[in-house]
């Protein structure tokens, strides 16, 4: 009886779990596919870490005080923003405000404030610097008024700092009010004796750099030297060209000849050997064709070895061809020049003489022209710098009886805040709730966006039928009848044993599954066998066979072997006691008679095959078998996975299917 009855339907009608259009829906769907199975565990995380951040965010929050005072500059004339005319006078106030505005910031007045700070508020400003005092004091100018804004933790200390800056700022204005008055006249009188000193030393600068030359007269002679030097450079080129040619005739030595005979020589013995290597690699790309398909790696690398060869050798044939005309043109006879190479020699030495010495000239005239031009552009600018000097000495002249044009009061004292001008700590608590109830979600989300393992059936690719998904409590006997049910791509002949490669994307499979499957089909009452192809005492008949048992390597080196009987009547052919056949010395012509003899008088044949990345021969069992089946299992390498698919699929007669064990209780297939 033949339990495996064949059932032609059409292919659409078993889609595979990852079908695009199976699984299409909206964002949100998306969504809940990669984040199943991790609502809880993420729930928990927020549960625990929003309140955890939350109390964080309070406790790191700082409620702070501001302290503010207004410091007002007034003129000493009225009506200053009424004048009309000459406005100088403000500008000059205006200026003088944004003197006392940095003067506030100074450092003199920071140290003296900060000195004073520390004597009132040890506690507070002992380890304070007068740069973090100053830092920490916003200063801005508003027109005629200075203000002063601080904040700081204690109410008190913010208006204590505001207090201690302006009567520092106070203090050191009245104690350089007397010695102040004339500093604006001394400077500008030592701005313009400085400028005078610079406009003679330029002027002086320019007398001695043009000499009896002006400007336009250096740059006309520049122009005539640049002309000269071109005429010098086309004669000397004339010049060398001869003298190359001449020398060129005169013919080549013995020495050189014999040279190039060497050269040619050791060229030619180096063609032969990588024609010689050329043959043998051809021999050994041969051997590997005949073995291998065209596109195997193997014979894309030795094809690509000879390619290398072959450009060598047309380099070594291009150079003794150039050795060969190079020798032609050397052996030419000398003649008698109407002029001496070394007439022509000294000429050329004369006239790149001339050449150096017009090229010097040159530079000499360039420097001159450039250095005259920067000195006229400083000389305009001191003569104006100089003039806005003067105009400016004239006003302070005038200005004489008032030393500043203005001074400073204190509009509005500090005084202490009753409530905080800031408190982060409602905010950073309510962002370290918001952060902690999402982060983990997040997380678990961009565990499901980057996660490289298999977790569902519907992770598994487009192109791989998935037969059955089952749990750790189900057996095998739906697999089963899954596998007869599964439809045919070739329409297979009544009566022959159907051949079934069962193997795992990655290496380490033990063919646990196999040999529940084999035992599946032969309680059903098929006549099944069941082929252990991995490595010795690594497959399913290591438990239930005795070591040294011949099987699978000896069918493979042409022997033939009986399997071994089962006390539940299963039928196994272990790997084999044979150690010296190597998976590369096996051949799908081997495998093909191999499984034809195994296969006589049999329903199903089940091969046990480790993972393709893991063994060479995997590959070959599958390129024989009629269904390929991959035993999945969650937490396998989705990369894994993908590159085993396309070869499941392509080459096994029936294609390749997939079953998904220990699978999630959640999984979708499960619900099918």
């Amino acid at each position: 009886m033949n339990a495996l009855t064949e059932i032609e339907f059409d292919r659409a009608d078993l889609a595979p779990a990852g079908d695009p259009a199976a699984s299409a829906g909206s964002p949100l769907r998306a969504v809940g596919r990669m984040m199943r199975g991790r609502w809880l565990a993420a729930s928990a995380a927020a549960a625990l870490l929003a309140p955890a951040l939350g109390l964080a965010g309070w406790l790191s929050g700082t409620p702070l005080y501001s302290g503010a005072a207004i410091l007002r500059v007034f003129p000493q004339e009225s009506n200053i923003l009424y004048r009309t005319g000459d406005d100088s006078v403000l500008k000059t106030f205006d200026s003088f405000v944004k003197a006392e505005t940095t003067s506030v910031a100074s450092a003199p007045v920071m140290a003296r404030a900060r000195a004073a700070l520390a004597a009132d508020w040890p506690e507070m400003a002992g380890d304070m610097t007068a740069d973090d005092l100053g830092r920490s004091i916003e200063i801005k100018r508003v027109d005629s008024l200075i203000t002063l804004n601080t904040l700081s933790r204690d109410a008190g200390f913010a208006a204590a700092k505001i207090t201690a800056v302006m009567d520092s700022y106070l203090a050191l204005q009245a104690e350089a009010e007397a010695g102040r008055s004339q500093v604006r006249l001394h400077e500008l009188q030592t701005r313009e004796a400085a400028l005078q000193t610079r406009r003679d030393a330029i002027r002086a600068r320019i007398l001695e750099v043009g000499a009896e030359y002006g400007p336009e007269a250096l740059a006309k002679a520049h122009v005539e030297k640049v002309a000269q030097i071109d005429a010098l450079a086309a004669r000397r080129a004339e010049v060398e060209a001869t003298l190359a040619a001449m020398r060129a005739a005169s013919g080549s030595s013995a020495d050189m000849s014999d040279s190039e005979i060497m050269r040619a020589t050791l060229l030619d013995r180096a063609l032969a050997d990588l024609n010689f290597d050329r043959a043998k690699r051809e021999a050994e790309l041969a051997t590997l064709t005949a073995r291998y398909p065209e596109r195997a790696a193997v014979v894309r690398d030795k094809r690509e070895q000879i390619a290398v060869i072959d450009r060598a050798m047309a380099e070594r044939r291009e150079q003794i061809k150039l050795l060969g005309q190079t020798g032609a043109l050397t052996d030419t006879s000398s003649s008698n020049p109407k002029t001496s190479e070394a007439e022509i020699a000294a000429l050329l030495d004369k006239i790149a003489g001339q050449l150096a010495a017009a090229r010097a000239e040159a530079r000499d005239l360039n420097a001159k022209r450039a250095e005259l031009a920067a000195l006229q552009e400083d000389a305009e600018d001191t003569r104006k710098l100089l003039e806005e000097t003067s105009d400016a000495l004239e006003v302070i002249r005038l200005e004489a009886g008032r030393a500043l044009p203005g001074y400073s009061a204190v509009l509005s004292p500090a005084t202490a805040a009753t409530e905080p001008a800031q408190d982060d700590r409602k905010m950073l608590a309510a962002g370290g709730l918001a952060a902690g109830g999402l982060l983990p979600f997040l997380l678990a989300l961009g565990l499901g966006l980057t996660g490289r393992r298999l977790r569902y059936s519907d992770d598994i690719p487009a192109d791989l039928r998935l037969v059955q998904a089952m749990t750790d409590d189900q057996g095998v006997d739906r697999l089963r009848n899954a596998l007869q049910l599964l439809p045919l791509r070739v329409p297979q002949s009544p009566g022959a044993a159907r051949l079934i490669a069962v193997t795992r994307p990655a290496p380490g499979a033990r063919g646990e599954l196999a040999m529940a499957l084999a035992e599946s089909f032969a309680r059903s009452g098929s006549r099944v066998l069941l082929v252990d192809g991995h490595p010795e005492g690594s497959g399913p008949s290591a438990s239930c066979t005795a070591p040294g048992t011949e099987g699978w390597r000896e069918c493979l080196a042409g022997r033939k072997v009986a399997p071994v009987r089962l006390p539940s009547g299963l039928d196994i052919l272990p790997s084999g006691a044979q150690s010296s056949l190597s998976a590369g010395r096996i051949g799908v012509q081997a495998l093909r008679s191999s499984l034809a003899a195994l296969a006589e008088s049999r329903d199903v044949v089940l091969i046990a095959i480790p993972s393709p990345r893991e063994c060479l021969t995997s590959e070959l069992v599958l390129s024989v078998v009629d269904l390929g089946l991959v035993e999945l299992r969650p937490q396998d390498r989705k990369a894994d996975l993908e590159s085993l698919a396309p070869r499941l699929d392509r080459l096994p007669r029936q294609g390749g299917a997939a079953v998904l064990t220990h699978a999630r209780r959640n999984d979708p297939a499960l619900r099918l």
